[in-house]
């Protein structure tokens, strides 16, 4: 199945929620299974291209610093991250800065490429 742009940014809105889901619930079954739901979205929606050799694979991310990119990378500012996350504004930005270091990126922008370039968000 041909994946369209639509379809793409339909499948990332989705699996940002399904994170911040993830994030929220206590429930540890509930937690797994919603991040299985997540991962699903990662294997249908496919590589968006082959991961670059010239770009060491990242530093391992924690699940939050995923979260965010996932966030950030649907165009949400880091306010409406933090609502869509529950924490505040200055966690999502500090959230932001370890995982821009962990993948070597510049900006906000950049580190949303290199977490889809490494298929770690669609």
């Amino acid at each position: 199945m041909t994946v369209t742009a639509a379809r793409l940014e339909e499948a990332r809105r989705t699996f940002a929620q399904l994170r911040c889901q993830a994030g929220a619930t206590p429930d540890a079954d509930l937690k797994h299974r919603l991040r299985e739901m997540s991962a699903q979205i990662l294997t249908e929606t496919g590589s968006p291209g082959a991961i670059s050799r010239t770009h060491p694979r990242p530093e391992n991310l924690t699940s939050r610093e995923i979260d965010v990119l996932a966030v950030v990378g649907t165009g949400a500012t880091n306010s409406e991250a933090a609502e869509q996350l529950g924490v505040s504004t200055e966690t999502v930005k500090g959230y932001l800065r370890t995982a821009m270091h962990k993948l070597q990126a510049a900006s906000r922008y950049s580190a949303v490429h290199a977490a889809r370039r490494h298929r770690l968000i669609p």
